[in-house]
């Protein structure tokens, strides 16, 4: 009973305490031009000059003399034709015989293959930065 008694008497005497010590909620600006604190001035300041620089993509486009629907459909169409060349050259890789080999440029990438018995290696050239990536496929793949 008096452990109770104690630790009533603590809850209450801690409610009371923060209660005397709680202060009134008041809103206060931070922009200075509105009373706020004065050294927020700087960082505002900042802030929107940065905002002011930002220039969405589209407004980029439109300045640029671009429009938006032709600059849409020219990305289409070289989407489609980059695709159809991609199948032709996928199904003449996947259909070459063992012991042949080739050597295509479709604008600055290089593509060689090679099939033997075994694998198929396909090396993908940059002709700009020389860099190469270098396939290479087990035939048994290729055959199912």
């Amino acid at each position: 009973m008096t452990i109770q008694r104690v630790s009533g008497a603590v809850v209450c005497s801690l409610m009371t305490i923060s209660g005397v010590l709680a202060q009134d909620i008041r809103f206060q600006f931070n922009n200075p031009s509105f009373g706020g604190n004065s050294f927020n001035s700087a960082h505002l300041l900042s802030t929107a000059d940065l905002q002011n620089q930002f220039i969405p993509s589209t407004s980029r486009r439109n300045a640029a003399g671009g429009n938006d629907a032709t600059d849409a459909f020219i990305r289409r169409l070289e989407s489609r034709l980059l695709s159809s060349i991609a199948d032709d050259l996928v199904t003449q890789i996947t259909g070459a015989e063992p012991g042949t080999g080739d050597t295509v440029t479709v604008g600055d990438q290089q593509i060689q293959f090679e099939r033997t018995d075994t694998d198929l290696t396909v090396v993908i050239t940059n002709l700009l930065s020389g860099g190469s990536t270098e396939l290479v496929l087990p035939t048994l793949l290729l055959d199912n």
